[in-house]
This record gives C-alpha cells, sequence and structure tokens, in this order.
C-alpha cells in the first residue's frame, strides 16, 4: 500500500496537520507532498487530502489537484480560521468531499481543525473595515479576538486527533475492502 500526504497550505497549519498525519503512518512507502509543487500521486492507493479554506472550500490549485484523485481511497482534511464546529466549516469540508467523490475519488473520511488567519488577510480586512464598504469580511474587534484565540491553532490535540481519524478510517476502509474481496 502507498500513502501520500498531500497539503496545500497558506500559513503553515494546514502542513502541521500533514506532518502530524504523516509522521504516525507506520508503513514505509508513504509522502509527504505539498500540492503547489505538482506532486506526481499516480502510484498511490490512499492519499491525506489537507487544504486551507479559501472561500468556503478548497482553493484553485487544490481544487486543480483533486480532479487527479480518480480511483484513490482519500481522507480529506482542511484548516479555517473559523470554529470547526460551524455550518461554514461543515460546508468547507462538503465541497472538498464533493469534488473528490465528482474526481472518482472514495473518500474514506474527514476532519476539520481550526487554524490561523493569515496576517496579509488579516490587514485585508482591516483595510475593508476602514472603507466602509459593508463586506461582510470587514475586521471587528469581535473577529479580531477569534483571529488571537485561532493564531495558536492547530493544537497538539488538534493534529493527535486528525491522525487518529486518519489511521482509524483507513483500518475501516482496509477491512471493508477485505469483506467486499470476500464476496
Amino acid at each position: 500500500m502507498k500513502y501520500a500526504v498531500c497539503y496545500r497550505s497558506l500559513t503553515g497549519c494546514t502542513k502541521k496537520v500533514a506532518q502530524a498525519i504523516y509522521d504516525d503512518i507506520k508503513e514505509k512507502d508513504k509522502a509527504l507532498l505539498d500540492i503547489k509543487d505538482n506532486p506526481d500521486i499516480t502510484a498511490v492507493d490512499i492519499v491525506a487530502l489537507g487544504y486551507y479554506v479559501d472561500q468556503a472550500g478548497p482553493d484553485d490549485l487544490a481544487c486543480k489537484f483533486i480532479t487527479r484523485l480518480k480511483g484513490k481511497r482519500v481522507f480529506v482534511f482542511c484548516t479555517l480560521a473559523y470554529f470547526a464546529d460551524s455550518t461554514h466549516a461543515f460546508e468547507a469540508i462538503q465541497k472538498g468531499i464533493k469534488l473528490v467523490q465528482e474526481a472518482g475519488g472514495q473518500v474514506i473520511g474527514s476532519f476539520i481543525a481550526n487554524g490561523a488567519l493569515a496576517p496579509q488577510i488579516i490587514a485585508e480586512f482591516k483595510r475593508m473595515a476602514q472603507s466602509g464598504n459593508g463586506n461582510h469580511h470587514a475586521y471587528t474587534p469581535e473577529k479580531g479576538l477569534r483571529y488571537e484565540l485561532f493564531k495558536n491553532h492547530p493544537t497538539k490535540a488538534e493534529c493527535a486527533l486528525a491522525s487518529e481519524r486518519f489511521q482509524e478510517r483507513v483500518l475501516l476502509s482496509d477491512q471493508v475492502e477485505a469483506l467486499k474481496a470476500q464476496h
């Protein structure tokens, strides 16, 4: 079995989760791959696919990569600077899951982690607030508190849980495949 942990990271948050998943894969045939490097995953069986949330889903480069997941078993994970238990987070992971399925990949599980918002995006949101254009992303002191809270995410606990979830889903997927082979 060949594994690839493929990620798209802006602030390093998604890479941090990807690294935790990669580190816990016991098999020797594994790779940690940055999607921006256009990695070859032709020979890979199982992919852990991570992305930062950009406009409620994967960014354009991650979306393009997802089209190459046909026939792969895929664990989808994402990071975002909003609450992992929110409707927004759920919709963001569902968008990635749907894209994988549309590409012909088999989704075996998913995970959402909080992450830091990029400083350049915070600066842009502050400019929006100053312009008074009414954009819903415009910076407010309340949003600033959330950005401050999430600046140290994902935590070690979040990374460990993502890795645990991946391991469980791979094990379950292997068991399901074995059952199918018996029939």
